[in-house]
């Protein structure tokens, strides 16, 4: 699974469903694909990664 994550100040937002930067990684969209967040990476301004899956 991959996140979309932006950093504010010194706080990590995560892209969330409805295309909002807010922090809290529970919130946070997860995309099953690196090609689809990376699109949305590119469209809201964010950076990809990647979570563990243990």
């Amino acid at each position: 699974m991959w996140i979309v994550e932006k950093k504010v100040g010194i706080f990590t937002h995560y892209l969330t469903l409805s295309g909002r930067f807010q922090p809290g990684m529970e919130k946070a969209k997860h995309f099953t694909s690196k090609q689809m967040a990376e699109a949305m990476a590119r469209v809201q301004g964010g950076v990809v990664r990647q979570l563990n899956e243990n």
